[in-house]
């Protein structure tokens, strides 16, 4: 089984305007969407597409709920790829697997969703595809992420195309760095502004606003341990919102600016939006 649970911690540092920093406790599931109808066979309190105390629903993610999960995220791929016309590669063919968060006494908010992109018999990703979520406006948006060949690890470079916090401008470069999972899986994003240099005007450089972190430990997918989060855990499906707003309230006391939402474009939450993507 290549589906597992991941457990570990989120880290959120702020260096401008002001310095912030908190982190918490997190988990979050790695599917392996060919895998995912027996996922919760047997397992009392979780169901696929039903009501229960937890749940996958595939209405909670990327694209048409009737179409298939895997069919539509290949199909994101492959529109985006066509989208770049200086892009020749083409999609995956492989396994797709998802690190996300699951609804849980009927909650779900996922601030982003990663899908690994493998070829066939590969064990390391060729592509990720992570789907943004913005908070409080219920937006979606999608960046493609190209892995190293051999190592299959993510070390990318590309412009902010979404708005996602009201304390970040849209005007920056995201730098972004990521493992395969494996034994642990790290996901790390830097938030750069650029500015002209000024000891040399016309050369421009960037600075780091903020970034996050997240570092997970893999576990094996057991009855047990979705139990153990169903039962011993079920705040943790409002601890991300909840967060959110908190740390929202700590900025806006610290005088951090905030940034007028700039929407991109009108589209449905459930639907994605155009990328601008970036390789290695």
């Amino acid at each position: 089984m290549h589906s597992a649970i991941y457990q570990g911690n989120l880290r959120h540092r702020r260096f401008f305007p002001k310095h912030h920093e908190f982190s918490y406790s997190s988990t979050l599931f790695y599917i392996d969407l060919d895998e995912l109808p027996e996922l919760f066979d047997g397992v009392r309190g979780w169901s696929y597409n039903g009501t229960n105390f937890g749940s996958f629903r595939r209405a909670d993610f990327l694209g048409d709920p009737a179409v298939p999960l895997k069919d539509a995220v290949r199909s994101e791929v492959n529109t985006l790829l066509t989208a770049d016309k200086k892009n020749l590669l083409r999609c995956p063919d492989g396994a797709v697997r998802m690190l996300t968060n699951l609804r849980i006494f009927g909650f779900c908010f996922n601030p982003v969703t990663f899908y690994y992109l493998f070829n066939a018999g590969a064990n390391k990703p060729t592509m990720i595809l992570a789907q943004v979520n913005n908070t409080p406006w219920n937006e979606r948006h999608t960046y493609l992420i190209h892995c190293d060949e051999k190592t299959g690890k993510a070390n990318s470079q590309f412009d902010k195309k979404f708005h996602v916090s009201p304390f970040n401008p849209l005007d920056m470069e995201y730098h972004w760095v990521s493992s395969v999972p494996a034994e642990n899986v790290l996901v790390h994003m830097e938030n750069h502004v650029r500015a002209l240099d000024p000891q040399n005007h016309s050369t421009q450089h960037t600075s780091c606003h903020m970034d996050a972190t997240l570092t997970l430990k893999r576990q094996p997918w057991s009855k047990s341990l979705l139990h153990k989060i169903l039962w011993l855990q079920p705040w943790a499906a409002i601890k991300v919102p909840v967060a959110i707003y908190w740390q929202a309230v700590r900025l806006f006391v610290k005088g951090v600016p905030v940034y007028t939402h700039q929407s991109i474009n009108p589209l449905p939450a459930a639907s994605s939006t155009e990328l601008k993507t970036t390789g290695e």
